[in-house]
């Protein structure tokens, strides 16, 4: 899961691996989220989104979605048939083989869009889910055409396996909504088309793309009680969810969870924590 927070009144910024370099500029190269990416047998394929997003969302998905599309390796299907109930947008459950995109107002979590996979026992992404918060989205600062596309823009990215070019705001921007900055850019850029051939430059044994079964998604499905079981170390902050499991470290805002389920499958969280927290 990559939880994306914002950069003002002390809220915070969004979360996944970095590469430091050098004069403290923070992007990356070669920014693939950990190696993920779907299995697939053919050299491009058609990943459904199950659009489960309200009416005012809808042109920000399907601008996002045909954004994506551009990559010559991928197809992102936008799937209108979601329910838009407020339980299933809550849950934002994916369905096996595919994403779900939600909206609604989360709360003031801190984080202004979530992005997570699941990861099936032989590595490969089988399911994701983005939710975006209107709690945030309903403020003046956040309520904006451009604001709405970057970060729809850039959650749907971390669903097909990319991380953030770059997470300093204060350097020149890389016209990428894969890159942090203000104002925000609303799109994908040749880089990040590029790092998605990188990683789907191989076929795989299997599709796993190809489900369709109801799964967790970011409901948070890990039922053991906080420290415990799968919850180990899930005991935390306030605004944890449970569901992170265990914490593998931390690095100064910057934390990592796993959970793993018990048939192996794993759902992964970077997070980035308030600063001074």
């Amino acid at each position: 899961m990559c939880v994306r927070r914002m950069m003002t009144a002390g809220l915070v910024i969004s979360i996944v691996l970095i590469v430091t370099m050098a004069l403290g500029r923070v992007v990356s190269a070669d920014h693939s989220w950990g190696n993920y990416h779907w299995a697939r047998t053919t050299s491009s394929f058609n990943l459904i989104v199950v659009n489960s997003t309200t009416d005012e969302w809808d042109p920000f998905v399907a601008a996002a979605v045909a954004d994506w599309s551009q990559s010559v390796v991928l197809d992102l299907v936008d799937d209108p048939t979601g329910s838009t109930s407020s339980k299933d947008r809550r849950q934002c459950r994916a369905p096996d083989g595919r994403v779900r995109i939600c909206n609604l107002a989360y709360g003031y979590t801190g984080w202004l869009g979530v992005a997570g996979i699941s990861i099936d026992v032989s590595g490969h992404i089988f399911k994701g889910y983005t939710k975006l918060n209107d709690s945030y989205f309903s403020l003046a600062y956040y309520n904006t055409p451009d604001w709405k596309q970057s970060v729809t823009c850039q959650e749907l990215g971390h669903n097909v396996g990319l991380d953030h070019q770059d997470e300093d705001f204060n350097n020149t921007s890389l016209a990428s909504c894969m890159d942090y900055q203000d104002p925000p850019f609303p799109y994908a850029n040749a880089h990040d088309f590029e790092q998605l051939e990188s990683i789907y430059a191989h076929a795989d044994s299997y599709d796993s793309y190809a489900g369709g079964d109801d799964g967790g998604g970011g409901s948070g499905t890990c039922d053991a009680p906080p420290g415990k079981g799968c919850n180990k170390a899930g005991a935390g902050p306030s605004d944890a969810d449970p569901g992170w499991g265990m914490s593998l470290g931390r690095r100064g805002a910057y934390e990592k969870f796993l959970r793993i389920d018990q048939d192996g499958t794993r759902h992964i969280t970077f997070v980035r924590w308030v600063e001074g927290r």
